[in-house]
């Protein structure tokens, strides 16, 4: 019996086992690793699972991917642009001011200085709070409202330290016309040369490749008497510690008996699902960005990630392609369209705004997965805090990963979270880390 067994093959799983050494287990349901860090290669476009980008302010944990990436992996400068009544705005927004019409310039500018304070009850509040009603108005609520499915007010504001806040001399250059930078920490960033984004999951796959059982899909999780086992339908695997990076909602699942109140903690989660489709063109690239925001409601995508500007590798000679991005709940629309639905609409909006030329599309993909982005709604927290005290204090089950602990976090963080663990993990069982 191993000491740690491991539910998932994400990041946070292929990243826990290699912290935690050779007495630990990763079970993946699938036949290949990798979760929400998935690359696609279709007829020379490769394409992501979103738009994947290496960056962090953990200096240790930006070093520790960059070290396993070694000599594939190039750094890039982070261009990008919020498409604003027809033209690229400088992202984040507040730098581009000085590119939009003067009343707009005004509104922003007046209200960030003359900003009376609401009461701050949800991420609306913060949002005015923060920048005025000029910025709110004009790209901020619009733009959270459509990448979330949810109105602003309806949020909590726990995640928000991931919208730094703009210095007040910055907005002023902005508006001034005189070239301000925001979010430094992301000015430049590091993507693989090959492979896409999961050239890093895939480097801990190799790493690790011993640890690792495929096309394992839990179906029941049992407590046992020197620990747990874990049914996948044909055979029984059994582990002294278990930790879960499964989706919440799927992990409980696969668990007996779970108290009713649990149960409904983890039953009122809320979450996003994300559709993204590759648009490959015939020509080299016309838009010098890595990304574009689109805060418009009558666009379906909330953002297109230029994948040609990650290199050559990424396209076929002479071509370009651009990958949109989908955000939807389950049950509504989008989701519930035809791929070839979905790609009509994002093709029409992408020539309707100038972008491309139908006939210039040569290849599309469409990929779909159904946990995405985790939702601050108001209840998330007390939700969260009876799981936690289920789960940590009354099962002894560690919990890691996004859609495992319900934090939005990026792939650095989920690294820091699993390393973290490991070492709270070895520390209690005393078991000495192998490699």
């Amino acid at each position: 019996m191993k000491e740690f067994g491991i539910l998932g093959g994400g990041i946070a799983g292929l990243s826990l086992s290699y912290f935690l050494g050779d007495d630990s287990e990763v079970l993946e349901k699938d036949s290949t690793c990798g979760g929400l860090c998935r690359s696609f290669e279709t007829d020379g476009f490769t394409f992501d699972l979103g738009g994947h980008i290496i960056f962090s302010t953990d200096k240790e944990i930006l070093q520790f991917e960059l070290d396993l990436l070694k000599d594939n992996v190039n750094k890039l400068f982070r261009s990008a642009s919020i498409w604003f009544k027809g033209r690229h705005i400088k992202y984040p927004f507040e730098n581009g001011l000085g590119a939009l019409d003067k009343e707009d310039i005004y509104n922003c500018l007046a209200n960030f200085i003359d900003n009376p304070q609401r009461p701050q009850n949800n991420f609306e509040d913060w949002i005015y709070n923060t920048f005025g009603s000029g910025f709110a108005e004009l790209y901020m609520v619009p733009y959270n409202s459509k990448i979330w499915k949810m109105p602003p007010k309806e949020m909590g504001t726990l995640w928000v330290e991931r919208i730094p806040k703009p210095p007040a001399k910055d907005i002023i250059k902005s508006a001034l016309g005189i070239e301000t930078e925001g979010y430094l920490h992301q000015l430049y960033f590091y993507y693989p040369k090959t492979g896409g984004f999961q050239t890093l999951p895939r480097t801990f796959e190799g790493l690790i490749e011993d640890r690792i059982r495929r096309d394992f899909p839990v179906q029941e999780v049992r407590k046992i008497k020197n620990g747990w086992s874990v049914y996948n339908g044909k055979e029984t695997v059994e582990y002294k510690r278990l930790i879960n990076t499964m989706p919440i909602f799927d992990f409980f699942k696969t668990l007996k008996d779970v108290p009713s109140d649990v149960q409904q903690a983890v039953d009122d989660l809320k979450y996003n699902s994300l559709i993204v489709v590759m648009v490959g063109l015939n020509h080299e690239r016309r838009v010098d960005k890595v990304a574009t925001y689109f805060p418009q409601p009558d666009l379906i995508f909330h953002r297109c990630v230029f994948f040609d500007y990650f290199g050559k590798n990424y396209v076929p000679e002479g071509c370009s392609s651009i990958v949109a991005e989908i955000t939807s709940r389950e049950d509504k629309t989008p989701w519930t369209m035809t791929d070839d639905q979905i790609v009509a609409e994002v093709i029409d909006g992408l020539d309707r705004e100038g972008f491309i030329k139908k006939s210039d599309v040569i290849k599309t993909a469409v990929r779909r997965t159904k946990y995405a982005y985790v939702l601050y709604d108001l209840e998330r927290e007390k939700n969260l805090e009876i799981i936690y005290n289920w789960c940590r204090n009354e099962q002894n089950i560690e919990l890691c990963g996004r859609f495992a602990e319900f934090i939005y976090m990026n792939s650095d963080a989920v690294i820091r979270s699993a390393k973290n663990c490991s070492e709270r993990l070895l520390q209690s069982a005393a078991v000495p880390k192998k490699g």
